[in-house]
């Protein structure tokens, strides 16, 4: 079985992954994005009060799926969701860099990124796996 040790060498080669929540529904809504191994997890920023942010604000059960050739990893789990609306705005900025920098992102203006990210209301979101699996040689 894979590990988040599989998981960041994959995402070495390539940072980006398809994300997949739960619509009220009960379909899947499945979106591309660039992420990062981030503390416990596998980071990634959206914009606010999208979709997604909705989808894992009612559910957090999502899924990340990364890959790179004939290779994918696929980790399961619970979102932790960071908002303007709930995190304070210093906690904001840094989860925001900091994941963005995990996911491989560089800035050389990072009040000007600060803005941008103020402006769209991005969310922070960890997903912690509970299940990892996948095809990596």
């Amino acid at each position: 079985m894979p590990t988040l040790a599989d998981v960041a060498a994959m995402l070495r080669q390539q940072p980006y992954a398809v994300v997949s929540t739960i619509r009220p529904s009960g379909t899947v809504q499945s979106t591309l994005v660039n992420v990062g191994l981030y503390e416990d997890g596998v980071g990634l920023t959206t914009v606010g009060r999208s979709l997604k942010e909705r989808n894992l604000k009612r559910n957090p059960a999502c899924t990340v799926t990364i890959h790179h050739g004939p290779n994918w990893i696929t980790v399961e789990g619970k979102a932790r969701l960071h908002t303007w609306d709930d995190t304070d705005p210093e906690t904001m900025r840094r989860l925001l860099r900091e994941i963005y920098i995990a996911a491989g992102g560089t800035h050389d203006d990072w009040e000007t990124y600060d803005q941008i990210m103020r402006e769209e209301r991005r969310a922070a979101v960890v997903i912690v796996p509970e299940r990892i699996y996948g095809r990596s040689r």
